[in-house]
């Protein structure tokens, strides 16, 4: 299974590895209206065998049926608010559970000050923490549905590695989704649950530099676990990294952050190249789209992407054996499951399943590959 490092550095010293404990519990246990169960507990029968001859029973008198509905009913009505007052109170107290930020440690509430749409089913959410707190590049922050303890994990938009106190989270609402959908029943002024952030991909600004090119194809949300690579790898100090990407969607309006992906384009036109695909042409005005339809293919990114490395065996030649060493590539796929599944087939639980898909079919092994999990 797939265990991403952990690292905190709001309050908490960095890990190497670790993983975050999934602290679900059943719903049942929490959710105030929650049948409440009764057990029986009466003493064995030979308690109450019938006195012998000449002997008084020391057995009370039988309670009425209607006596005995009204004892249930009391200790039902007790037992109830006791644990209304107890639910309401853990939730009222969730507000200083962690005063000192972000963290993996704890969930710590985050106050959500804005909630902007972007698409139909898709929005942005504004955050501000209690302190300033580093969130990497290419981390992610797990999300918690406090009611039936649901989580979900989402990559921060504009992660700098700087210390910052506001962040955003594009969230896509799912009939499926729990997470997704409490996220969209929101609103501002509320406190959200949070732990993290999580290192996905070991992609920081130090580790960058070790790559020539970097090949990029995100699906939809998935764009926000490559626009922080994108801004690291465009501004890097040291070295000057090229960066394909192909953006897919299923239309025009879940191209998501397009217009300030199109003028890094324009900035860094020698280092970002970038392509878009649609499942197909808007019918309002298709001559308006003058990018890609249909699903991922070879042909699109033969244009794009480094090419695999070659086979190192003995019928290759020493020319085709240096051309294939020149460069250090990598190629990063995030987006939802089926389009990894389509691209580069599905990771596993251990995320290191071999390349299948478009990318398998090319000739791409798991070493050139990465997939973001979700």
């Amino acid at each position: 299974m797939f265990r991403p490092s952990i690292i905190s550095t709001c309050s908490v010293r960095a890990r190497a590895a670790a993983s975050i404990p999934s602290p679900l519990i059943p719903s049942s246990r929490l959710r105030p209206n929650a049948p409440l169960r009764f057990y029986s507990r009466s003493p064995p029968k030979a308690a109450f065998n019938k006195p012998k001859p000449g002997e008084t029973s020391a057995r009370a008198p039988r309670a009425s049926t209607a006596t005995n509905v009204v004892t249930f009913l009391a200790v039902s009505s007790l037992s109830v608010g006791a644990y209304l007052y107890q639910w309401n109170k853990n939730r009222q107290d969730s507000s200083s559970l962690n005063s000192e930020g972000l963290t993996t440690e704890k969930w710590t509430p985050v106050l959500l000050t804005k909630i902007t749409k972007v698409s139909e089913h898709t929005s942005l959410f504004d955050f501000q923490l209690s302190k300033p707190c580093t969130i990497p590049i290419s981390s992610a922050i797990y999300v918690k549905d406090d009611l039936i303890q649901a989580m979900r994990a989402y990559t921060p938009v504009h992660s700098t590695e700087k210390d910052q106190q506001t962040f955003q989270l594009l969230i896509k609402r799912y009939n499926e989704g729990q997470v997704s959908r409490f996220m969209h029943s929101a609103k501002p002024g509320q406190k959200i649950e949070m732990r993290g952030p999580v290192v996905i991909w070991p992609g920081g600004r130090s580790d960058l530099e070790q790559w020539d090119e970097i090949g990029m194809i995100a699906g939809g949300t998935g764009i926000t676990g490559l626009l922080p690579i994108i801004h690291s790898a465009l501004t890097h100090p040291t070295k000057k990294i090229k960066i394909s990407l192909l953006f897919a969607a299923q239309s025009p309006d879940e191209l998501y952050f397009k217009d300030e992906i199109d003028q890094l384009a324009k900035t860094f036109k020698d280092q970002l190249r970038v392509a878009y695909t649609i499942d197909k042409v808007p019918s309002t005005d298709p001559s308006e789209w003058k990018g890609y339809v249909g699903y991922v293919n070879q042909d699109m990114l033969k244009e794009l992407l480094p090419a695999p490395k070659a086979i190192k065996d003995s019928s290759s030649t020493e020319e085709e054996k240096d051309k294939s060493e020149a460069k250090k590539s990598i190629v990063l796929v995030c987006g939802p499951e089926s389009m990894i599944r389509h691209v580069a087939g599905s990771r596993g639980m251990s995320g290191q399943e071999p390349i299948r898909g478009v990318l398998g079919a090319m000739g791409y092994k798991i070493d050139q590959v990465f997939r973001f999990p979700n």
